[in-house]
């Protein structure tokens, strides 16, 4: 089997990766997040007339639903409100914040970011940051066995031994520092929600009130493994406010990528697992602004697809192990659909947003800088297949640091393969 062709087509990687669903949800988040940049472009001050609804609606080429759903986004981001009248139109509530720094926290406080998800995220971070500077320096292998005693331990990942200052002028470290400061605010404002809202730009108004009261819902129920909330009604009554505020919290929230509305009068919210495109379209332009190259992302990428195995491994239910051995089977080389669910997977078990979102948005940078291409390389199939297996019995027996081992032989077969990308 050694010797034999294989095809990767980045283009339908970096598609599977990043899913763009045809929606007026998408379009109307889209035109948000131009209106909110072309605000902070142009300087407007606060109560300034950013123009009247036919014609934004013309500018953007939009009907009259999709631009509402817009401004309903606009108004919970705390940048701009619709005004009635002769006068009226859509008018800038105060100055904005469009850096990533801010669109990432704001994100991650909508998915419920817990304490416990930014302890270990800011464990294996500093992790992640002390093996890329060390990269490729350290040839003794040194901090590989450091790793595997640690995730040998009862509990790894809970301790944080140092807190590295990032320096701006290196593209890795730029691109990590986003994350670091995204739940550094995440975390500063889990006292209540009035210092959640104030921190992330959000609207003051009931519908955003609502809207953070229903995210904090969302989370616990997506961490007790349960994707279906109440029924509207349950909900209203829940939140204490009329069912016209909680569609317009159900409608930003599904906006944001966060949920899917079912409709009907039993009709709830679906949690969805996947992290929304529009972030990682922020991430990836955030990546390519900073300069970030192959040689650079490609040890980040490694150190943290490392982690991310062991905490997969560490919270995979028997059911979970049975899924990941049958989507393993039926992985090809030439589906990249395949190789994606897999992944996919992976990430929903780990249940931290931080990492799951880091090594799918650096994932997708990968695919982005292969464009459409289709490279050809060339390897024993059959190993990587048997190897991966392997892996996942060791995940199974809790022996973490043979299944380390045994995935960094993986991820060296598949360097060879895709070499050039």
């Amino acid at each position: 089997m050694r010797g034999m062709k294989i095809c990767f087509d980045w283009g339908a990687i970096h598609k599977g990766l990043v899913c763009e669903p045809k929606s007026r949800a998408t379009a109307a988040l889209l035109c948000a997040e131009q209106i909110r940049d072309d605000i902070s472009r142009r300087g407007y001050p606060a109560h300034q007339l950013v123009g009247k609804a036919p014609d934004i609606c013309k500018q953007f080429g939009l009907g009259r639903e999709t631009f509402l759903e817009a401004a309903r986004l606009l108004e919970n981001w705390g940048v701009a409100r619709m005004r009635r009248g002769a006068q009226g139109g859509l008018i800038v509530v105060k100055n904005v914040q469009t850096t990533p720094t801010a669109k990432l926290a704001r994100y991650f406080q909508l998915r419920g970011l817990s304490k416990a998800q930014i302890h270990e995220a800011r464990t294996i971070l500093n992790l992640a940051i002390r093996y890329c500077r060390d990269w490729p320096v350290d040839q003794s292998g040194s901090f590989d066995r450091e790793f595997r005693y640690c995730i040998g331990m009862r509990n790894p990942f809970t301790d944080q031994d140092a807190n590295y200052k990032l320096r701006s002028e290196i593209p890795w470290e730029n691109c990590l520092q986003i994350f670091i400061d995204a739940i550094d605010t995440v975390d500063e404002c889990t006292e209540g929600l009035a210092e959640i809202a104030a921190a992330s730009g959000g609207s003051h108004s009931l519908a955003g009130y609502a809207v953070h009261l229903l995210a904090g819902e969302i989370a616990s129920l997506d961490r007790e493994d349960r994707h279906r909330t109440r029924s509207e009604a349950s909900i209203t009554a829940n939140l204490g406010v009329s069912r016209q505020v909680t569609r317009q919290a159900m409608r930003i929230l599904q906006d944001e990528g966060i949920v899917q509305c079912r409709l009907g009068r039993s009709g709830g919210v679906d949690i969805l697992p996947e992290h929304p495109a529009h972030v990682i379209r922020l991430l990836s332009a955030s990546y390519r602004k900073a300069g970030l190259t192959r040689a650079e992302f490609f040890p980040l990428l490694s150190i943290i697809g490392r982690a991310n195995r062991i905490l997969c491994g560490m919270r995979a239910s028997e059911r979970d192990f049975n899924d990941m051995t049958r989507l393993t089977a039926e992985q090809k080389f030439d589906e990249p659909v395949t190789q994606i669910k897999r992944i996919k997977l992976d990430w929903e078990i780990i249940d931290n947003p931080v990492l799951s979102l880091l090594e799918q948005s650096l994932a997708t940078y990968r695919a982005s800088l292969a464009g459409e291409t289709v490279s050809t390389g060339f390897g024993n199939l059959q190993l990587i297949a048997d190897r991966t297996l392997d892996q996942l019995n060791a995940l199974r027996a809790r022996n973490f640091a043979l299944a380390d081992s045994l995935g960094q032989h993986i991820d060296a077969e598949i360097a060879v393969i895709t070499d050039t990308f």
